[in-house]
């Protein structure tokens, strides 16, 4: 075979490979060839129907381009309207795009899962008795609606969506969205960043002491932060262009709040139960540098 042969070749196969990519990525998970639906479960590996609740203790799930819900119910499940590989190793179930790669071969080459599993609706169900170490999720164009997300270590990785959980439970977190980040109710033991590009919410007006966040950061790059919350500990607000409205559990006498110019502290009346609990709670530093902040008490 000569070499002019090899490159006419090449660039066929170049072709195809692209064309494919183009289809799988472009379309909706009910035009993506048969040739992507076999699933492959590791050696060592078990399919999640096979493995009891209390032998799960860790999460990972990836996925591209999808609406994804994470909801309480009875048993571990995952379902959903596109491709994805699910199975329990070692104790982390591992579900959407996985390290395992689901794949099938085109002209000799390999097709990574990461390129065909997502474009679709997903729900992971997880029991609210189970006991996780961590939950880490990275997503990629997808919207993540959750019941609760609830373990010792969360690291969650949300490029361009939105992220909203009713309640949002871990020992560390570290937490970075792309789009809005929304948590009713918040507990972080012992420390946590989260990072918005759009609005940050956290907490509901008048149950600020029901969101205790111990050592935290919040950061917002334009959408602004409102927090109805308890802060413990060493705790930051930082908005690069938009407002910070904070509403703290207690009264002013519970925290240091270093003042800046563009602070506005509201002064808090202390009745005769308050005045048996003036302990401090933390120490909050809150800046918007293209904005207002201010800060109330309930």
């Amino acid at each position: 075979m000569n070499k002019q042969i090899k490159i006419i070749i090449a660039i066929g196969i170049i072709g195809i490979l692209i064309m494919v990519a183009g289809y799988v990525m472009g379309s909706g998970p009910s035009s993506i060839p048969t040739i992507f639906s076999e699933s492959n479960v590791p050696a060592g590996a078990a399919s999640l129907k096979d493995v009891s609740t209390e032998e799960i203790h860790s999460i990972e799930l990836n996925l591209f381009a999808s609406k994804i819900s994470i909801k309480s119910g009875e048993n571990f499940d995952m379902s959903g309207s596109g491709e994805f590989d699910c199975y329990v190793e070692n104790g982390t179930l591992h579900a959407g795009a996985t390290e395992n790669k689901r794949s099938t071969k085109i002209l000799g080459i390999s097709v990574p899962s990461k390129w065909i599993c997502g474009y679709g609706s997903y729900v992971l169900v997880i029991p609210p008795n189970a006991k996780l170490d961590q939950i880490t999720i990275n997503t990629n164009r997808s919207n993540l609606t959750c019941d609760s997300l609830i373990a010792s270590k969360i690291n969650i990785n949300v490029k361009h969506g939105n992220l909203i959980t009713d309640t949002l439970s871990a020992d560390n977190a570290s937490i970075n969205v792309g789009g809005r980040f929304t948590a009713s109710k918040t507990k972080i033991e012992r420390t946590g960043t989260i990072t918005s590009k759009q609005n940050l919410y956290i907490g509901t007006s008048g149950s600020s002491k029901e969101s205790v966040l111990n050592n935290t950061t919040l950061s917002n790059k334009r959408g602004g932060i409102t927090l109805y919350g308890k802060l413990t500990g060493n705790g930051s607000l930082q908005s690069d262009a938009g407002n910070i409205e904070t509403v703290l559990s207690g009264t002013a006498s519970n925290y240091t709040i270093p003042s800046n110019e563009h602070l506005t502290v509201h002064s808090s009346a202390i009745d005769s139960s308050d005045a048996k609990n003036q302990k401090q709670f933390g120490t909050v530093s809150i800046n918007a540098s293209k904005g207002n902040a201010s800060v109330s008490f309930e």
